[in-house]
């Protein structure tokens, strides 16, 4: 039995994730409290009941899921009880090309209660409404028509491998991309292919073949879609994931209907999709070989372009990696602070926005993110604005917050840090921080400058001096100064026992911060991983010098990347990794002066509820020998004492106040750590 009764606001007493009825509808339906009903509008969503006192004959329904049912308050709605069951597993197609790696979840989410049937059409919007995905429902377990629920198990199933030509006659849509300089660089290329055919044809090269790579989440896809959009040429598509999978029979099947879709004389982009996926088989599995004979096909032609992309070239056939079949390889630039506003205020163009969104602002913070990173961070924001008082405008604050929780793709295999460490936290060191300045934040902030100059920036810079004489902190806050990303490594970390595990270690490490430029790559204990190199030594360690060499001045440009080591021995590194080109720039920290440790004192006595009676000047005085870190450590010892003092004598819960006796005390009981400030310690006495 069903009843049609109009939807209502909900009162207070329905939770969002239940339906309300008064009780003489719930009478009327048979159904008990706890029971699930089916509430059928533009689409039908089930819940559990709960009874409404009182309330006029209506279905009491919250905001969530009336937009699940796309129903409204004052709308007429079906109401019925519902057996059917929660769908363990559902299965759906794609009817257009979208990256949707990892968005199972945000699929879930907006299809919760939903009423699912094999052979539905079903859209999922996200961007509140700027992007909408249309889905098939291809199957539904244990059966159909089933309840989507928290539990159920989202497949996004590729298509059956057919190559499609996408936009015989490209719209609007596919060219409304954001044209960085990899876009206008594969244009300009496919361009010029086309406009002149006759030149190049009658050269013998009519086609031209490009190997596309990037990072996951880039938009290579996108790219190329936009490009044959821009240059008025039929899109022919096919995945080497997808082929990998099918029988082999399939697999030709595929690619011959890739040349077939291919019209004669027309202008043509294929694209050769995920070519990682056959593997650097350089003997050449089955399925490359297929590949390699399909490319030949398609440079037989005229009028033709193909593209293989891959998130990486070396996983490819080097058979593929020639003339005659990839030309040429183009990588997929890092965004610019430009080109990621624009990103963002088209991800977000039909999303209601507040005032004191600053696109310039956002975009600064996120170096390395690719433009799936700039999605999945405009969706967030737009959830925790919808969270917070259901359909609002994004606010500043939820990109901030937005922002703590989505990290780039190409970074997430690597400890990255934001440092948000001033100069002014640093104490002394004045000579270290204008070498760091001309090193770093120079080459970032004013590459034109060196370019017009004719000379290259300094590629490395080695800090150098005793422990605790604030090099971490120097690498940290330059990184800051210059809004890059700082990825710390630890010398050891890089030392694997297993023959190649540590160059492969070193070269990922330079491929992800070229990735995610502009960055800072700190070595920290670097003598622990580039010890000077033996006759005899075939161990990790000169491996990894090697690798490190090859890295700093090989054939790949280290392009708005800087590396900042740092050691307490410089006389155990190798030579070759300090001559000019590579960590060139040597820079001491050495033990503060006497003004260095005033400035110091006060920094980490600022936050500290300090008695007037206290006088740094002569603390700065008594601390000959000390570094940053031992001065560090006599402030918080002084702290500590004083919170003890406080506790023993069983004084009112208030903040303590530290006072002269309290570093009197913490200078008993500290020293300097080093040989060398235990010297100057004891000259100062005499």
């Amino acid at each position: 039995m069903s009843v049609r009764v109009p939807v209502r606001e909900p009162p207070t007493s329905v939770p969002g994730d239940r339906i309300g009825l008064p009780d003489a509808v719930l009478a009327d339906l048979g159904v008990g409290l706890g029971d699930s009903v089916v509430v059928e509008g533009a689409h039908r969503v089930v819940a559990s009941v709960v009874a409404v006192d009182g309330g006029p004959e209506a279905v009491f329904v919250p905001e969530r899921l009336r937009r699940t049912a796309g129903l409204e308050p004052g709308d007429t709605a079906t109401v019925s009880a519902s057996d059917l069951p929660v769908a363990s597993s559902l299965t759906l197609r794609l009817r257009q090309s979208v990256d949707l790696e990892r968005s199972e979840d945000a699929i879930r989410q907006r299809l919760d209660r939903r009423v699912v049937a094999v052979g539905d059409e079903v859209e999922v919007t996200r961007l509140g409404g700027a992007l909408t995905l249309r889905f098939d429902v291809r199957a539904v377990t244990p059966s159909s028509p089933a309840v989507v629920g928290g539990g159920t198990e989202i497949t996004v199933a590729a298509d059956d491998g057919k190559p499609a030509v996408v936009d015989e006659s490209p719209g609007s849509d596919a060219a409304d991309v954001v044209e960085t300089a990899t876009f206008e660089r594969l244009r300009e290329a496919v361009a010029t292919r086309f406009d002149a055919a006759e030149t190049f044809a009658s050269a013998g090269s009519p086609t031209l073949g490009l190997l596309l790579h990037g990072p996951r989440g880039s938009g290579k896809t996108t790219l190329v879609e936009a490009v044959a959009a821009a240059t008025d040429a039929a899109l022919v598509r096919v995945s080497a994931a997808r082929l990998r999978g099918e029988r082999a029979g399939d697999q030709s099947e595929g690619l011959e209907r890739v040349v077939e879709a291919v019209a004669a004389g027309e202008p043509t982009v294929v694209l050769l999709d995920d070519l990682e996926a056959l593997g650097a088989d350089d003997g050449g599995g089955a399925l490359a070989d297929r590949f390699r004979s399909t490319v030949d096909e398609l440079r037989a032609g005229d009028r033709t372009v193909v593209i293989g992309a891959t998130t990486d070239p070396g996983g490819v056939p080097s058979a593929l990696r020639r003339g005659g079949r990839f030309d040429r390889e183009i990588e997929v630039e890092p965004l610019t602070t430009a080109e990621r506003r624009d990103a963002l205020e088209s991800l977000c163009e039909g999303a209601p926005l507040a005032m004191d969104v600053d696109f310039d602002a956002v975009a600064a913070r996120l170096n390395g993110y690719v433009f799936a990173d700039l999605a999945v961070l405009a969706d967030a924001a737009l959830e925790r604005a919808v969270r917070r008082e259901g359909r609002t405008a994004i606010r500043m604050d939820d990109f901030d917050d937005a922002l703590d929780d989505v990290e780039p793709t190409g970074l997430r295999e690597v400890t990255v840090e934001f440092p948000a460490v001033g100069w002014d936290e640093v104490g002394g060191l004045d000579e270290a921080k204008r070498e760091l300045v001309r090193a770093v934040y120079w080459p970032l902030e004013y590459a034109d400058r060196f370019a017009a100059m004719g000379i290259d920036p300094p590629s490395g810079v080695l800090l150098h001096g005793p422990p605790g004489t604030g090099k971490t902190l120097l690498a940290r806050a330059a990184a800051s100064l210059s809004d890059a990303n700082f990825i710390p490594v630890n010398g050891p970390e890089l030392l694997d026992k297993y023959v190649g595990a540590s160059e492969q270690a070193v070269r990922d490490l330079f491929a992800t911060a070229r990735e995610n430029a502009p960055a800072v790559v700190f070595f920290d204990e670097v003598d622990a991983i580039s010890p000077k190199r033996r006759g005899d030594d075939t161990g990790a360690g000169e491996r990894v010098v090697s690798q490190l060499l090859t890295e700093l001045d090989g054939l790949e440009p280290l392009t708005d990347v800087v590396v900042i080591a740092a050691t307490n021995r410089p006389d155990n590194i190798d030579e070759a990794l300090l001559r000019p080109g590579r960590i060139e720039k040597a820079v001491e920290t050495p033990l503060p002066d006497r003004d260095a440790r005033r400035e110091i004192l006060g920094i980490h006595a600022r936050e500290m509820p300090v008695a007037s009676g206290v006088d740094l000047d002569a603390l700065a005085d008594r601390t000959t020998g000390y570094s940053g870190g031992d001065i560090a450590a006599l402030v918080r010892e002084a702290g500590l004492l004083a919170i003890e003092d406080a506790i023993v004598d069983d004084g009112p819960p208030v903040e303590p106040t530290v006072g002269r006796d309290h570093f009197e005390r913490a200078l008993a009981e500290t020293s300097p750590s080093t040989r060398d400030g235990r010297g100057d310690a004891e000259r100062a006495t005499d």
